[in-house]
Protein backbone atom coordinates (compact mmCIF):
# COMPACT_ATOMS: atom_id res chain seq x y z
CA UNK A 1 0.00 0.00 0.00
CA UNK A 2 1.24 3.51 -1.22
CA UNK A 3 2.09 5.52 2.13
CA UNK A 4 2.69 9.50 3.12
CA UNK A 5 5.25 10.49 5.36
CA UNK A 6 3.53 13.22 8.46
CA UNK A 7 5.29 15.10 10.77
CA UNK A 8 3.93 16.05 13.75
CA UNK A 9 3.91 17.27 17.31
CA UNK A 10 2.84 14.71 20.10
CA UNK A 11 2.92 15.09 23.82
CA UNK A 12 5.95 13.87 25.40
CA UNK A 13 4.01 10.86 27.32
CA UNK A 14 2.60 9.80 24.11
CA UNK A 15 5.96 9.79 22.73
CA UNK A 16 7.49 7.64 25.54
CA UNK A 17 4.50 5.23 25.65
CA UNK A 18 5.35 4.61 22.43
CA UNK A 19 8.58 4.17 22.72
CA UNK A 20 7.95 1.58 25.85
CA UNK A 21 5.52 -0.64 23.92
CA UNK A 22 8.50 -0.69 21.22
CA UNK A 23 10.55 -2.30 24.35
CA UNK A 24 8.27 -4.46 25.65
CA UNK A 25 7.34 -5.62 21.56
CA UNK A 26 10.97 -6.34 21.20
CA UNK A 27 11.38 -8.44 24.89
CA UNK A 28 7.88 -10.60 23.89
CA UNK A 29 9.38 -11.09 20.56
CA UNK A 30 12.86 -12.36 21.82
CA UNK A 31 10.84 -14.17 24.67
CA UNK A 32 8.96 -15.91 21.63
CA UNK A 33 11.92 -16.65 19.48
CA UNK A 34 13.59 -18.00 22.82
CA UNK A 35 10.45 -20.50 23.37
CA UNK A 36 10.56 -21.37 19.81
CA UNK A 37 14.39 -22.64 19.96
CA UNK A 38 13.35 -24.13 23.20
CA UNK A 39 10.84 -26.38 21.56
CA UNK A 40 12.95 -27.92 18.88
CA UNK A 41 12.91 -25.14 16.18
CA UNK A 42 16.02 -24.38 14.88
CA UNK A 43 17.22 -20.23 15.00
CA UNK A 44 15.82 -19.73 11.63
CA UNK A 45 12.79 -21.40 11.96
CA UNK A 46 12.34 -19.54 15.28
CA UNK A 47 13.15 -16.40 13.55
CA UNK A 48 10.92 -17.33 10.15
CA UNK A 49 7.67 -17.73 12.73
CA UNK A 50 8.10 -14.68 14.55
CA UNK A 51 8.18 -13.01 11.46
CA UNK A 52 4.98 -14.15 10.59
CA UNK A 53 3.57 -13.39 14.05
CA UNK A 54 4.65 -10.01 14.15
CA UNK A 55 1.81 -7.93 12.07
CA UNK A 56 -1.08 -9.72 14.95
CA UNK A 57 1.09 -10.05 17.83
CA UNK A 58 3.43 -6.68 17.35
CA UNK A 59 2.00 -4.20 15.00
CA UNK A 60 4.64 -1.67 14.37
CA UNK A 61 4.05 1.95 15.72
CA UNK A 62 2.89 3.22 12.78
CA UNK A 63 0.60 0.75 12.29
CA UNK A 64 -0.52 1.51 16.13
CA UNK A 65 -1.03 5.07 15.40
CA UNK A 66 -2.79 4.82 12.25
CA UNK A 67 -5.76 2.73 13.94
CA UNK A 68 -5.74 5.58 16.56
CA UNK A 69 -5.98 7.99 14.01
CA UNK A 70 -9.15 5.74 12.10
CA UNK A 71 -11.11 5.47 15.12
CA UNK A 72 -10.85 9.30 15.98
CA UNK A 73 -11.85 9.75 12.77
CA UNK A 74 -14.70 8.22 12.79
CA UNK A 75 -16.02 10.18 16.18
CA UNK A 76 -18.98 12.12 15.06
CA UNK A 77 -17.42 15.26 15.30
CA UNK A 78 -15.00 14.98 12.31
CA UNK A 79 -16.61 11.94 10.56
CA UNK A 80 -17.51 14.12 7.83
CA UNK A 81 -18.29 13.68 4.89
CA UNK A 82 -16.17 16.54 3.67
CA UNK A 83 -15.49 18.06 0.09
CA UNK A 84 -12.43 16.66 -0.82
CA UNK A 85 -9.13 19.18 -0.89
CA UNK A 86 -8.56 20.84 -3.89
CA UNK A 87 -4.65 20.80 -4.92
CA UNK A 88 -3.79 24.20 -3.50
CA UNK A 89 -5.46 23.07 -0.50
CA UNK A 90 -3.39 19.85 -0.26
CA UNK A 91 -0.21 21.44 -1.18
CA UNK A 92 -0.61 23.69 1.67
CA UNK A 93 -1.94 21.27 4.00
CA UNK A 94 1.48 19.25 2.90
CA UNK A 95 3.54 22.57 4.20
CA UNK A 96 4.91 22.28 7.82
CA UNK A 97 4.82 24.81 9.72
CA UNK A 98 2.35 25.86 13.17
CA UNK A 99 -1.00 26.40 13.10
CA UNK A 100 -2.28 29.64 15.21
CA UNK A 101 -2.60 29.31 18.51
CA UNK A 102 -1.57 29.71 21.70
CA UNK A 103 1.14 27.62 22.85
CA UNK A 104 -0.20 24.31 24.96
CA UNK A 105 2.37 24.55 27.43
CA UNK A 106 3.21 21.07 27.73
CA UNK A 107 6.50 19.47 26.92
CA UNK A 108 5.54 18.05 22.95
CA UNK A 109 7.85 15.41 21.11
CA UNK A 110 7.85 15.70 17.21
CA UNK A 111 7.87 12.63 15.54
CA UNK A 112 7.50 11.10 11.92
CA UNK A 113 4.84 8.45 10.74
CA UNK A 114 4.49 6.99 7.59
CA UNK A 115 0.34 6.10 7.04
CA UNK A 116 -1.42 4.93 4.27
CA UNK A 117 -1.82 7.76 1.98
CA UNK A 118 -5.94 7.36 1.76
CA UNK A 119 -5.46 8.04 5.55
CA UNK A 120 -3.23 10.96 5.59
CA UNK A 121 -5.66 12.63 2.63
CA UNK A 122 -8.67 11.98 4.97
CA UNK A 123 -6.65 13.41 8.16
CA UNK A 124 -5.92 16.48 5.93
CA UNK A 125 -9.10 16.74 4.41
CA UNK A 126 -10.62 16.68 8.09
CA UNK A 127 -8.42 18.75 9.51
CA UNK A 128 -9.07 21.53 6.55
CA UNK A 129 -12.40 21.41 6.53
CA UNK A 130 -13.44 21.72 10.39
CA UNK A 131 -11.05 24.50 10.48
CA UNK A 132 -12.25 26.57 7.96
CA UNK A 133 -14.77 28.66 8.89
CA UNK A 134 -12.56 29.69 12.10
CA UNK A 135 -9.37 30.26 10.44
CA UNK A 136 -11.20 32.26 7.71
CA UNK A 137 -12.61 34.33 10.80
CA UNK A 138 -9.04 34.88 12.02
CA UNK A 139 -7.71 35.84 8.93
CA UNK A 140 -10.68 38.47 8.10
CA UNK A 141 -10.11 39.74 11.42
CA UNK A 142 -5.84 40.07 10.86
CA UNK A 143 -5.07 38.22 13.58
CA UNK A 144 -2.61 35.35 12.07
CA UNK A 145 0.49 36.22 10.38
CA UNK A 146 4.56 36.16 11.02
CA UNK A 147 5.67 39.45 13.61
CA UNK A 148 2.03 40.49 14.46
CA UNK A 149 1.78 42.91 17.83
CA UNK A 150 -1.69 42.25 19.08
CA UNK A 151 -3.49 43.64 21.77
CA UNK A 152 -4.45 41.23 24.72
CA UNK A 153 -8.18 41.71 23.49
CA UNK A 154 -6.98 40.34 19.96
CA UNK A 155 -4.79 37.73 21.95
CA UNK A 156 -7.85 36.61 23.31
CA UNK A 157 -10.37 36.29 19.99
CA UNK A 158 -7.67 34.64 18.36
CA UNK A 159 -6.93 32.02 21.24
CA UNK A 160 -10.91 31.48 20.99
CA UNK A 161 -10.41 30.94 17.63
CA UNK A 162 -7.72 28.92 17.61
CA UNK A 163 -8.67 26.71 19.91
CA UNK A 164 -11.55 25.53 17.07
CA UNK A 165 -9.31 24.57 14.48
CA UNK A 166 -8.36 21.43 14.50
CA UNK A 167 -5.16 21.04 12.77
CA UNK A 168 -3.60 17.11 12.06
CA UNK A 169 -1.12 16.96 14.93
CA UNK A 170 -4.45 18.29 17.44
CA UNK A 171 -6.06 14.96 15.82
CA UNK A 172 -3.23 12.66 15.92
CA UNK A 173 -2.50 13.58 19.71
CA UNK A 174 -6.15 13.12 20.33
CA UNK A 175 -6.71 9.85 18.79
CA UNK A 176 -3.45 8.45 20.73
CA UNK A 177 -5.19 9.74 23.79
CA UNK A 178 -8.05 8.02 23.59
CA UNK A 179 -6.95 4.79 21.40
CA UNK A 180 -3.15 4.78 21.87
CA UNK A 181 -1.13 1.99 24.51
CA UNK A 182 -1.70 5.06 27.17
CA UNK A 183 -5.55 4.65 26.98
CA UNK A 184 -5.21 0.71 26.30
CA UNK A 185 -3.33 0.40 29.43
CA UNK A 186 -5.87 2.88 31.66
CA UNK A 187 -8.92 1.02 30.22
CA UNK A 188 -7.56 -2.34 30.95
CA UNK A 189 -6.16 -1.66 34.86
CA UNK A 190 -2.64 -1.99 33.71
Amino acid sequence: MDKTSITVMIYAYQAGQLELLKRQQALEEKATQDALVTQGNTRKQARIIVARMRPAEWPSLETIVGQAVERRLDEPDLVGPWEPLAVAEEEQLALSGRWPGASLGVSMVQRNYSLPTPLVRRLRTTAWRVSEAPMRELEARGLVGAGLVLTEAQKLVRDELAARLYPVPRIVREALARYGPAASSETSGA
